[in-house]
C-alpha cells in the first residue's frame, strides 16, 4: 500500500492556486485607454470638419502632409495629401445641412497584438443634402484614424460615395419634362 506524500499534495495546491491566479489576472488586465480617448477627441474634431456648418481651414490644418487616405471613390485606392484636401472640399462644398449620427467609437488594434495601438475607428450614418438637388442623402460609413503629433496621418473612409453623388444628382431634363 502506497502512502500519499503531503509535500506532493501541497506543492499540488500551490501549482493550482498559482495558476488560477495567473489566469484571472491576465484576464482582468485593462488596456490602457488613454491615448485612444485623447485621438478620438482628434477624430471627432476632424469629423466634426465636415458638419455644416463645415469648417475647411480646420481640416487642412488637422491633415497631415504626409497622409495615406483610403479613399471612398471607386478606384482611387490610397491617395495623398493633394487628393484628401480635394475630397474634402468636394465634400463641404457641394453638401449642405451635414451630420454624422449614431456614432460608434472603437479602439484601433494593432494587427499582429490585437492590442489597442491608439488608432480610432467610428460606424456612424452621413445625413445631408445636395446643392444642385436639393434631394437628401444618408449613407452608412465606417472609417478609421491613425493620429501622429495631432494629425491625422492615415485614414480611410468606406461607404458608397459614388452610389450616394448618384442618388442626389439633379433630375435629367428627360425625367422633368
Amino acid at each position: 500500500m502506497s502512502t500519499i506524500n503531503p509535500k506532493l499534495i501541497k506543492m499540488k495546491k500551490y501549482l493550482i492556486i498559482a495558476l488560477a491566479m495567473t489566469t484571472l489576472i491576465s484576464c482582468n488586465s485593462n488596456a490602457d485607454m488613454s491615448l485612444f480617448n485623447e485621438n478620438k477627441e482628434i477624430a471627432k474634431k476632424y469629423l466634426a470638419s465636415y458638419e455644416s456648418p463645415t469648417d475647411y481651414e480646420n481640416f487642412v490644418s488637422m491633415t497631415d502632409e504626409k497622409i495615406e487616405h483610403q479613399s471612398p471613390m471607386y478606384g482611387a485606392g490610397i491617395v495623398g495629401y493633394e487628393k484628401v484636401l480635394e475630397q474634402g472640399n468636394f465634400y463641404m462644398s457641394n453638401f449642405s445641412d451635414v451630420s454624422f449620427n449614431d456614432a460608434r467609437w472603437l479602439p484601433g488594434v494593432d494587427e499582429e497584438t490585437l492590442k489597442a495601438d491608439g488608432s480610432v475607428r467610428v460606424y456612424g450614418t452621413w445625413k445631408g443634402v445636395s446643392n444642385a438637388s436639393g434631394k437628401s442623402f444618408s449613407v452608412d460609413g465606417y472609417h478609421y484614424f491613425v493620429i501622429k503629433e495631432g494629425k491625422i496621418f492615415q485614414s480611410g473612409d468606406f461607404f458608397d460615395a459614388t452610389g450616394m453623388v448618384m442618388a442626389v444628382e439633379p433630375d435629367s431634363q428627360e425625367e422633368i419634362e
